[in-house]
């Protein structure tokens, strides 16, 4: 599988990348050994890079993939995972169902941007995951996506505390990359005015229905050697199933503008003869910026149709005539 360097690291990582929010249970319970043949067959098929969080499934995803991750050589394995929320035990709890994971681990997340949060959160999750070093460290869902009016506490309590602690980690050397992840670019251009990040992963917002990131944001990444992670380049899940399949937009009911759009790159697709998902995963490899597509995956057959769908040849005659209807407002 093809690689791309982060500008301001130099570390290497594959162009498709491999996404634990399922191993977390999320939305539903997966066996452990469908995981683990997942994350195998990524590796055999040449992904080597692995993302996790603390937040999915309280802490199973990282376990899980620690686990998983554990026989394989360390040297060909990019690991990321992140910051911000910090897990408490719940003693009155064995197995526990919340923030849409279900029988995850028992604990509760706090939102914690201080540099002690970041601090604390980070060695939890270096010991869920059996490691000793990370190879980025995101902070995870800064913004007000998702909170709101609480947004400026939180970002402040980044600004003050938690950029620091990051920024100390990567000069430490258990670190080599720090940056955020996040649903809305917005606020990675507001934080690069704080530190200074390696790499952004955005997701839900570099994909065909939704790419104003490239109006100008791409173009300032490039200019201040931050590279990008695109993440979750299906929308959740309309441009995998397609305008027949309605399948999930932002975690939600698709809206018809959005279907109507679908539509219109499911008729150039069909006058090229490339399919909706290739066109959905390679669409932001476009950009040099962008280091890595990350897609969710929670079994070995939709490991290898992923991969199948990024090796799908695509001429650049389809792109040209698809920019009209994916760039259009």
């Amino acid at each position: 599988m093809k690689t791309r360097i982060i500008d301001s690291s130099g570390s290497r990582i594959t162009e498709l990348g491999f996404g634990s929010a399922g191993a977390g249970n999320l939305f539903r319970p997966v066996p452990y050994e469908d995981i683990t043949k997942a994350i195998n067959k990524a590796h055999s098929l040449g992904i080597q890079y692995f993302d996790t969080a603390p937040h999915y499934g309280a802490g199973l995803a990282e376990r899980r993939l620690g686990v998983a991750l554990h026989d394989l050589p360390r040297a060909y394995i990019f690991l990321s995972t992140k910051v911000g929320r910090v897990l408490h035990a719940d003693k009155n709890s064995v197995k526990k169902d919340a923030d849409c994971y279900v029988q995850a681990s028992p604990f509760d997340r706090e939102y914690d941007y201080t540099y002690d949060g970041i601090m604390r959160s980070f060695e939890d999750s270096l010991q869920r995951l059996g490691v000793s070093q990370i190879d980025m460290l995101l902070m995870h869902d800064i913004g007000e996506l998702t909170h709101k009016e609480k947004n400026r506490v939180y970002f402040q309590q980044a600004v003050e505390g938690g950029f620091k602690a990051m920024t100390e980690l990567r000069e430490q050397g258990v670190v080599r990359n720090i940056g955020l992840g996040v649903n809305e670019w917005k606020i990675c251009d507001q934080a690069m005015e704080h530190a200074q990040f390696d790499c952004f992963m955005v997701a839900n917002c570099f994909t065909l229905l939704n790419n104003d990131i490239t109006q100008t944001f791409t173009d300032k990444c490039r200019k201040n050697q931050v590279s990008l992670i695109a993440a979750a380049p299906f929308n959740s899940g309309i441009l995998a199933k397609g305008s027949k399949g309605l399948g999930h937009y932002f975690y939600g009911e698709a809206p018809q503008d959005i279907v109507e759009k679908v539509i219109a790159i499911e008729s150039v697709c069909e006058e090229f003869d490339v399919s909706l998902q290739a066109a959905a995963i390679q669409y932001a490899l476009r950009y040099d910026c962008v280091k890595s597509i990350l897609i969710g995956m929670t079994n070995d057959v939709r490991v290898a149709q992923n991969v199948a769908w990024y090796e799908e040849d695509i001429p650049e005659a389809f792109w040209q005539a698809l920019a009209p209807v994916i760039y259009s407002k």
